[in-house]
């Protein structure tokens, strides 16, 4: 019997990149941008499912959305697949302009981890190579009265992510 990894080692091993490195991608991007005014700070929480109602902002959400398996294309002990994964980051300001802007500066630090990149696992047996096909831009939510002092909007960018996907098969006594 074999051992197969598939959606939940891809959705890890993106997530996991985003976690370890996104910080510095967002210091690279805010010295870039010289603008202090803007925040950048680390997301607060990750979920791999689309429906989380309470969440801190910034949030990133990695989601699986479909998994193309092309067996003929590789070894008998080999699985090859083509994924489309989500990677969406959700942010907050007080201020609509703010809010765009911190949506295309965590845009451009998570397309330095999820784009044109190459992941393993710990034992090597699943490699991954992604890369970012389009990306999405929500409109502005208001989720307060935005004549108020304490106004908040909420702004998303979705990316894409075509990933290919090779796993060498476990075989299991």
């Amino acid at each position: 019997m074999s051992a197969y990894h598939l959606a939940e080692t891809i959705v890890n091993l993106i997530q996991s990149n985003i976690q370890a490195n996104i910080a510095a991608s967002l210091a690279a991007v805010r010295t870039q941008a010289n603008d202090p005014i803007v925040t950048t700070e680390p997301p607060h929480e990750y979920f791999i499912y689309e429906t989380a109602h309470v969440y801190r902002a910034p949030a990133v959400f990695t989601i699986m959305k479909d998994q193309n398996i092309r067996d003929s294309q590789m070894q008998p002990n080999h699985v090859n697949s083509m994924c489309d994964v989500i990677v969406a980051i959700v942010v907050e300001d007080r201020i609509e302009r703010l809010v765009t802007i911190k949506a295309w500066r965590y845009q451009a630090a998570l397309m330095s981890l999820v784009h044109q990149v190459s992941l393993t696992n710990l034992d090597g047996s699943v490699k991954i190579f992604s890369r970012v096909q389009n990306c999405q831009f929500s409109g502005l939510i208001n989720l307060k009265n935005e004549k108020t002092a304490d106004s908040v909007f909420r702004k998303e960018v979705s990316l894409r992510l075509q990933v290919e996907h090779v796993e060498a098969l476990q075989v299991i006594p």
